[in-house]
């Protein structure tokens, strides 16, 4: 392994790049002066702005850190049909990405290939959180075209597409904050093992071909998913849940939230929708806006979540399809003693054009991507304008790793994820 420190241009201001990356042959494989170049093995430091290409492999060891700043692109190399040719970053240490609204970090392919058409092809293997990885921080950071065949391992089947995100520790802290996921193969953040996370401000759109949610959450997930948006989520665009011990449980807070056109893809009957708890999760549920998704919020009786621990109320449901309305309850989602899990609260808003700002609910349901010009936010004068409920916390008021600190916003009296204009 060598040490490879570079002189950046002129455009950087004369600071350093300083990482280690050891390729198979122990070459020097880090990037050029000009803050880009070829990446693969182990690699750790700070990468400048710049793209730099990756063939194989790249892994931040345990105990170290890689921090990318903004301008940062990655662009994945890989042809999506094996493990071996499809390469991924594998997080032993600490993975932290700091990008800004106009200069983003991207984890992405090479730009001939950056087409929705290419929207479920999985080229590569995505962000791979093992169970030392102490922190994955996303911020303005995109992540797109990913999905590949796995490996066998304890996350995975071989041959499954792997997740776009995956962690693997209930200690392992990830943020993913003003961050965009989209168009990939299949789920897109999967706390396998667990892990204390904010899902903050985010965009998540096109994910999963024919099943995959926006967020799985397993055994020991605990945190909050707000202010964000889920647009043509292949089945539910958020889905905590348990599977494992039960120890930590999953608790996860879902408010001020906007779902959109979820739940269409998914081959298997009786599955898609928008919110879905199952198998022992609980965690509060409030002001989400939920329009043209396959189901409202879902309690499964068939994997029962923690049901006298998740309350819920303040949603506000719109359907064109008179079936998709009918599901805004899903009558399947039943006890041992056949009572329903779900049903219409007090301060929920059913069946009223939520008038956004720049979006036509009449578009066409099975849409993936969000047109050109849309604008969720909701017109001053729109039934969830001030329709939210505020009397709870976030599961935390913030979440801090690699130097960075994200506060949790708290419930807004809006209903959604952006408010009004």
């Amino acid at each position: 392994m060598k040490k490879l420190t570079f002189l950046a241009s002129a455009l950087f201001l004369g600071a350093a790049i300083s990482f280690t990356s050891c390729g198979k042959d122990d070459e020097d494989n880090g990037p050029g002066g000009n803050g880009g170049g070829d990446l693969s093995g182990e690699v750790s430091g700070t990468l400048e702005a710049g793209t730099y290409l990756i063939t194989s492999d790249i892994i931040v060891p345990e105990g170290q850190e890689l921090r990318l700043q903004p301008g940062v692109i990655l662009a994945f190399d890989g042809d999506g049909l094996s493990p071996e040719t499809s390469p991924e970053i594998t997080v032993f240490g600490s993975l932290i990405s700091e990008g800004t609204e106009a200069n983003p970090v991207m984890f992405t392919v090479p730009e001939d290939r950056r087409d929705v058409s290419n929207a479920f092809e999985g080229f590569w293997g995505g962000i791979q959180g093992m169970a030392t990885a102490e922190a994955i921080v996303l911020r303005h950071t995109i992540v797109e075209y990913t999905g590949a065949p796995a490996r066998q391992s304890d996350s995975y089947d071989a041959g499954d597409p792997r997740y776009a995100i995956l962690t693997s520790s209930p200690s392992t802290v990830f943020i993913f904050d003003h961050s965009t996921l989209r168009n990939i193969a299949d789920d897109g953040i999967r706390p396998d093992g667990g892990a204390r996370i904010a899902i903050v401000h985010s965009t998540f759109y096109n994910c999963g071909e024919t099943g995959g949610e926006g967020l799985n959450a397993k055994d020991g997930t605990t945190g909050d998913i707000a202010y964000n948006l889920f647009y043509g989520v292949a089945t539910n665009g958020s889905k905590p849940a348990g599977e494992g011990d039960g120890v930590p449980q999953t608790e996860i807070n879902t408010y001020n939230n906007t779902f959109i056109n979820c739940g269409f893809r998914r081959v298997q009957a009786g599955r898609g929708g928008s919110i879905n708890y199952e198998q022992g999760a609980k965690g509060k549920v409030y002001n989400n806006l939920i329009v043209n998704c396959r189901f409202g919020l879902r309690l499964r009786g068939d994997r029962l979540p923690d049901t006298l621990n998740i309350p819920y109320d303040y949603q506000h449901y719109y359907a064109n399809d008179p079936v998709d309305e009918d599901n805004f309850w899903p009558s399947t989602d039943v006890d041992a003693n056949g009572n329903r899990l779900t049903r219409e609260k007090p301060n929920d808003i059913i069946q009223v054009d939520p008038m956004f700002v720049n979006y036509s609910v009449s578009t066409n349901k099975t849409q993936g991507v969000p047109p050109s010009g849309a604008d969720f936010r909701l017109q001053s004068n729109a039934p969830g304008a001030n329709a939210g409920y505020t009397g709870f916390s976030p599961y935390r008021s913030s979440l801090s790793a690699g130097g960075v600190t994200v506060t949790v916003p708290g419930p807004s009296s809006f209903i959604g994820a952006f408010g009004t204009n």
